[in-house]
């Protein structure tokens, strides 16, 4: 589970971004322009935020789907754990109770696939991975437009303009902006941790041995580099200051395709040469990306970087390497940001206050840091009744006032969805939140890496995953392992294109 470190200066931020008005109604009715209908707000027992708030049109029943009772299905992260505290709220105004049934990503791909091939509605409220759910059942989620739309029902706070365009287009859509599949709930990127103490202390001794003085954050600082220094921390460092340089979480799980990911596009390469399937997504991007040397150097310099791990950290996920570097014992890490929350809780870390933050180590291309966020949607298999409540909770999980508490309060820690809240962060509070910097670089358009989304990107990534074990495990070399995917592609797209005609 993860845990957070945002209190005491946080509260700071707090004050300044939600407003309390005293003496005022949970519903505030505003004056209208003319012509059009009254708008009244929803504060949903809390405070007015700056970035807006609730609304409804006046006399617009909160309470007709009292007594619905909803399944929210999601992976265990910051947003579920803040919303499973926050649900009362949402329950005292709506009558609608909302379980949040939180589990490991491998779990929960495994009971969303199952929900939506026997076209059951078990879990009305719906995780939605871009990559293992969105492109795959696409036509089982409801289209959200139909709700956004009515002008009878309150509407995404600020409207769907308050997200980033890429997020949306990752997020919300498959393949064109026809229907809205789901709103954007979560975002993460993966970054680099380090251990900042470890760094400053030993900086001369490394210098004087490497040749350079190793800065995290720098183009200078390459996949080459965090390799060399990898190594030297781990024979230099006393190990009662820390045991190993680096470890990949390179299990046979989603984590080792993430991570192989951003070492593939820092030297330039990509799976295909399609530039659709990154965003909205394709149906069929074709045949793998005839890049060879840009994947070959790639999958030479991650097999090298894997061979630093002892054998029996091999088969570590992404969980399992941050409990590692929380517990002191790592120098370096590739992860993603939301784990900063639980690296800086002092009850919990052993290198709380020790540790920096940066954007990934740069290849011969650039540093490139793969995109992790996940939108909320509707099961279109559910009736009709709890297709609303689930709007109306989708509406209260995605506003100001939730996001700022998801980022902010004892337990959170996670970035926001909302341009807004980003350039408040941006501007103002990058010191109270120290990995924020770090994420906010890797969401931008040199930094950021979109990884495919086409129609069988589950089988896709179960190949890649496949692949990369054989290499790290069964000695296969780069060259075979690259060939070996492009054939093995290129003979399911011919199937799949057999079976279709």
């Amino acid at each position: 589970m993860i845990k957070s470190l945002w209190c005491g200066k946080a509260l700071v931020f707090i004050c300044a971004v939600i407003f309390s008005l005293g003496g005022c109604s949970q519903k505030e009715a505003k004056e209208p322009p003319a012509g059009t209908a009254e708008i009244v707000t929803e504060l949903f027992g809390g405070d007015k935020n700056s970035f807006g708030n609730v609304e409804a049109p006046a006399g617009f029943d909160w309470r007709q789907c009292e007594g619905v009772v909803l399944d929210f299905i999601v992976e265990n992260n910051i947003n579920a754990n803040i919303l499973s505290k926050e649900c009362e709220k949402f329950t005292d105004v709506t009558g609608i109770k909302v379980n949040v049934r939180s589990m490991d990503f491998t779990t929960l791909t495994e009971k969303i696939n199952m929900e939506f091939i026997s076209k059951t509605d078990q879990y009305e409220l719906i995780y939605v991975d871009p990559y293992q759910t969105l492109t795959r059942f696409s036509d089982s989620l409801e289209d959200l437009y139909l709700y956004e739309k009515d002008d009878r029902l309150p509407h995404i706070v600020g409207g769907l303009e308050q997200f980033s365009r890429e997020q949306l287009e990752v997020c919300a859509y498959f393949e064109n902006e026809d229907k809205l599949c789901s709103i954007p709930f979560d975002s993460t990127n993966m970054i680099m941790f380090y251990r900042k103490d470890i760094f400053e202390k030993y900086a001369g001794q490394m210098e004087e041995d490497l040749g350079y003085r190793p800065q995290p954050g720098t183009l200078d600082f390459t996949w080459e580099r965090y390799l060399e220094v990898s190594v030297w921390i781990s024979e230099h460092v006393p190990k009662a200051e820390v045991k190993y340089g680096s470890l990949t979480m390179s299990a046979q799980h989603n984590s080792v395709y993430t991570e192989f990911s951003t070492i593939l596009a820092a030297y330039g390469g990509d799976y295909f040469e399609n530039e659709e399937v990154a965003m909205l997504g394709v149906e069929s991007p074709g045949e793998l990306s005839n890049d060879k040397e840009s994947f070959v150097a790639a999958l030479s310099l991650y097999k090298r970087l894997v061979e630093l791990n002892p054998e029996e950290t091999r088969e570590w996920n992404w969980t399992q390497i941050n409990e590692m570097f929380q517990d002191g014992q790592v120098a370096m890490m590739a992860n993603w940001d939301e784990n900063a929350a639980a690296v800086e809780n002092p009850m919990y870390s052993a290198v709380s206050g020790k540790v920096g933050y940066a954007v990934l180590p740069a290849g011969t291309a650039r540093s490139a840091n793969i995109y992790g966020g996940s939108g909320i949607g509707i099961n279109r298999y559910a009736s009709d009744e709890k297709k609303l409540a689930s709007w109306l909770f989708i509406i209260w999980a995605t506003s100001p006032q939730i996001q700022t508490k998801i980022l902010l309060e004892e337990g959170g820690g996670n970035m926001p969805t909302r341009k807004d809240i980003y350039r408040l962060i941006e501007s103002r509070y990058l010191a109270v939140l120290p990995h924020a910097s770090a994420t906010i670089w890797a969401q931008k358009t040199a930094y950021a890496y979109y990884r495919p989304k086409m129609k069988n990107s589950y089988d896709f990534e179960s190949m890649v995953i496949l692949n990369l074990e054989d290499m790290i495990r069964g000695g296969t070399e780069p060259e075979s392992v690259y060939q070996n995917l492009k054939d093995q592609w290129y003979q399911t797209e011919k199937e799949r294109n057999s079976q279709r005609d």
